[in-house]
């Protein structure tokens, strides 16, 4: 009987047989592990190629998707161009603006209609009346009956104020008084002597000549004058 020749050790058949005494020939390697590779390394580079395209066609065409931001919070969102809308500070008008003419306790020059001249000083060189007070509203004077001017919005209470050695034109129920332009001029009075709340001119000074005396009680004062 005849035996089928022994299994070739490379297990193909069609091999070429194996000769005793020589190293069997390796296994033949299979492909399919290297047809796989190929196969998934093409899906991959397609979707590379996919994805570049994109962001190389967004950036070509100026489309950037913007870096998300914190959502603001309710009270910004609440915010709106009016809520900030400040409004502007009022303009002051001109009668606010302007200062007071004068201030309590100052000697003022004025025209014998009253017009007020400006300031003066209380030593008699220049000057007539001295200011009480001083009102923003033009209320009525302390002295209701008292001399008073209006200017620049604010009425000025006065009181006459005549200084020793100096010349005047003294007051009457219709002019104020004023300085004398020139002394010794008719119906001006050199004033010799005064006397604060005097009732006539039993005080005035015997140490000079007067020859006559008014008595005022807007404050109570007597003057001993010479009266040209």
């Amino acid at each position: 009987m005849t035996l089928p020749p022994p299994p070739h050790p490379s297990g193909y058949p069609g091999a070429a047989p194996w000769q005793p005494g020589t190293p069997p020939p390796p296994p033949k390697k299979s492909n399919t592990p290297l047809i796989v590779g190929l196969i998934v390394g093409v899906v991959v580079l397609g979707v590379i190629g996919l994805c570049g395209g994109g962001v190389a066609y967004n950036l070509l065409n100026g489309d950037t998707s913007p870096t998300p931001e914190p959502s603001p919070s309710a009270s910004a969102q609440r915010t709106r161009p009016s809520d900030l809308y400040s409004p502007e500070e009022p303009i002051p008008t001109s009668e606010a603006a302007l200062p007071a003419p004068a201030a309590v306790g100052d000697c003022i020059a004025v025209d014998v209609k009253g017009t007020f001249l400006g300031l003066g000083n209380c030593n008699g060189s220049r000057g007539t009346y001295r200011v009480l007070s001083v009102d923003k509203a033009q209320g009525t004077c302390a002295d209701p009956d008292g001399p008073w001017i209006t200017n620049s919005g604010y009425r000025l209470c006065l009181e006459l104020y005549l200084v020793k050695n100096f010349c005047y034109k003294l007051p009457t129920d219709t002019d104020f008084a004023v300085a004398a332009t020139k002394c010794k001029d008719k119906g001006t009075v050199h004033i010799v002597d005064v006397v604060p709340g005097g009732a006539d001119g039993d005080k005035c000074t015997k140490a000079y000549k007067w020859n006559h005396w008014y008595r005022f009680v807007h404050p109570t004062v007597v003057y001993c004058v010479m009266k040209y």
